[in-house]
């Protein structure tokens, strides 16, 4: 199943056309989102981003990439977040965040990308779980909540109160990982062992109804 949804990726993309066969990096331009948004040297009194320089000392954009240590793709990054529509710069030449997060609504690389993670991840979590049968182990999270008889009037309701309810669980637990990161805590990145963590959330639907 994985190495299915990695083809199919893989044939998702090309079919993009050339101008949007590179992805970007969405887990670090994200973190810089993050920062940018939660970092009190880059808010007002109302706990909003004001307008930053591109270059220089912080408060500016290149600060936020070397506090990813992630210099060197500073030029690419401001490049791709204006791209993609997560800033915007004011007539001063200022940068200000659309938002805190990156929502993606069209198909592009990173969401295709994301789609094979999405499975692959599935998949370790269910081997995971199952690996062993002592109950006091550490198992991953895994749950699921569904009805196969909800009225098709509600969907809409349904729509929008998982996206409230989702919205709400990621913002916590990306709050909570960012606050604890190897960087964030001052570690030896260069000995200090390191692993990815994460959840994905997403709600479904029939695509047709039963009558």
């Amino acid at each position: 199943m994985v190495a299915s949804s990695k083809a199919e990726a893989r044939r998702k993309v090309q079919s993009l056309g050339p101008d949007r066969t590179k992805s970007i990096d969405l887990v670090l331009l994200g973190s810089i989102l993050h920062r940018w948004n939660r970092n009190p040297k880059y808010l007002n009194d109302d706990a909003r981003p004001f307008p930053i320089r591109a270059t220089g000392r912080a408060p500016s954009v290149e600060a936020l990439f070397r506090a990813e240590n992630r210099k060197q793709y500073f030029k690419k990054g401001i490049q791709d977040m204006c791209a993609a529509g997560l800033v915007r710069r004011n007539r001063s030449g200022l940068y200000l965040p659309k938002n805190d997060s990156i929502l993606l609504h069209t198909l592009t690389p990173e969401m295709v990308a994301n789609l094979a993670l999405s499975i692959n991840r599935l998949v370790a979590t269910l081997l995971h779980n199952t690996a062993t049968s002592r109950r006091g182990a550490d198992r991953l999270i895994e749950r699921n909540a569904l009805v196969t008889d909800l009225p098709e009037e509600k969907l809409k309701e349904f729509i929008l109160f998982s996206r409230e309810q989702g919205a709400a669980l990621v913002t916590t637990l990306n709050d909570w990982l960012e606050n604890r990161r190897a960087s964030v805590e001052g570690m030896n990145q260069s000995t200090q062992r390191t692993v990815s963590a994460g959840i994905h959330v997403f709600a479904f639907s029939d695509e047709t109804c039963r009558d």
